[in-house]
Formats: C-alpha cells, structure tokens, sequence
C-alpha cells in the first residue's frame, strides 16, 4: 500500500506495519480459491459481491474517488475489509491488469476470532488504516489552516498604514473609525467590519493611500499568504471584500463629482 504525494515519517512507519500484520493474519488460512485476473475495471464491486475480500497478487488496484486515485494497494495487500458495509464512498479500480486470491470474509473472520492472538493483529490492522487514513488527510490539509489574525489596538491619530509601504497584511476594523489619505488629501473612511489594505496584496506594489485612526480602533491584521488562503476557503470572504471596494470606488467618484461641480 502507497499514497500519492510524498510520505512522512509518520505515515511511512504506518505503511511499514501493515504488510506484517497482513502476514500474521493470514498465517494458518488456507487461500483454496484460484486467482483471478483481471484488467481496466472502474468498480471492482460491480463485479463482485461484497462479502468477498481480496490478497493482491500483482499489480495495483487505486482507491479512487471522483476520477482521483488517493490509495494505491500492490502485491500483498488485503483489500475490501471495509465494502462490506456497504456505504457511499470511493471504489477500487485498475487501469492495468491486476491478479487477486478472493478470500470469503465470513470463513476469513472465523480464522480471526477463533485465536486471541489473531484478534490482536485484526485490531491492531483497522486501528493502523484509520491512523493512516487520518494523518494522510491532516498532511494533505496542513497548508490549509485557520489564518494566524493578530489583533491590535490603535490609538487615534495613528498611521495604521502608510502610503508608500510594502504591503505584508490586510485589516479589518473591529471597532473604530478610520479617514483614507492619498498624498496628505483625504479620500474617504473607513468604519467597523471593512476590509482595507488589500489592493496592494493583490497587486504586489506599494500602498497606495494612507490609513489615520480617527478614534481608538481595534483591527484585525492577517499576513498576506494567510489571507489569500482565507480567501480560496472561504468565497464568501471574497464578496464581502468586493463589495467594501464597491463602495469605496462609488464613494470617491461622488468626491470626484462634487469637486468638478465646485
């Protein structure tokens, strides 16, 4: 058995237990059916019933789920412990040509229950491939994390940010009020819950306004990559923060209008 993507320590010590256990469970069964042969199967269980299990005599079979191989199973590897119970989830196939020994789980159960010893390893085998399972999950998620928000309290009259600056984090007012300048001119305001200092994430280049606490604030700072993550996670974020830049623009073209009038 092998995953996609490159193992932990953790998850290769997992890996390492389960054909030795596979061993020992299959020590004193005899395996009186042929081997069967097969090749480019999208469902191993449409073709079989459910209460067969299967040794991998060669070749691979993947674990797959929508189109995606997430597991692969090679030549020692006891497959089908789990489709007996006949929920949803991802089906075994093979683009190439694999070999399996069927094994009846019910006859297999009955070797493993009638020794103390073999219940042990039965365990010690399910409790492996959930860990397994779990710690696959938690690496191939472990870049997806809460974003580390660090909050702040602002006294009035401090620069928040300041024109000019390399963007590192995007803000959220949680309280307060804040006034926009643009070379020293004051171009709007910001209020509770708005999104500011994003742009400039976005765009890579320097700020381009200036941010004054009018009142005592407190903000929310999250770090760029964090936000971006914030962002591919959560798309709600993302129209929240498209419509505070909608204000924004409708705002300074009313300045902008009212200027020209004058």
């Amino acid at each position: 058995m092998y995953l996609n993507g490159k193992p932990t320590e953790t998850l290769d010590k997992l890996l390492a237990r389960l054909p030795q256990l596979t061993k020992e469970l299959l020590d004193g069964f005899e395996l009186n059916a042929s081997p069967i042969t097969l090749e480019g199967i999208d469902d191993l269980y449409s073709h079989f019933d459910r209460d067969q299990m299967f040794l991998v005599q060669d070749g691979v079979l993947y674990l797959s789920k929508n189109g995606q191989n997430l597991v692969s199973f090679d030549e020692g590897d006891l497959i089908g412990i789990l489709q007996a119970f006949n929920m949803p989830g991802p089906v075994l196939r093979t683009d190439e040509f694999v070999e399996l020994i069927p094994i009846d789980r019910e006859r297999f159960l009955r070797h493993v229950y009638a020794d103390k010893r073999l219940q042990h390893y039965w365990s010690h085998l399910l409790v492996c491939q959930n860990a397994l399972l779990v710690n696959y999950l938690a690496d191939m998620f472990r870049d997806q994390v809460r974003p580390t928000a660090g909050f702040q309290n602002i006294a009035a009259g401090e620069t928040i940010i300041r024109q000019g600056d390399i963007a590192d984090h995007v803000y959220t007012i949680i309280s307060g009020e804040a006034d926009v300048y643009v070379d020293g001119q004051k171009v709007g305001d910001i209020g509770e819950e708005e999104v500011f200092g994003a742009m400039a994430v976005f765009t890579g280049e320097p700020r381009s306004a200036t941010v004054i606490a009018r009142t005592p604030c407190t903000i929310m700072a999250v770090p760029q990559k964090d936000f971006i993550l914030l962002i591919e996670a959560q798309p709600q974020a993302a129209v929240n923060l498209i419509e505070n830049l909608a204000r924004r623009i409708i705002t300074l073209n009313q300045q902008l209008i009212d200027k020209t009038d004058a």
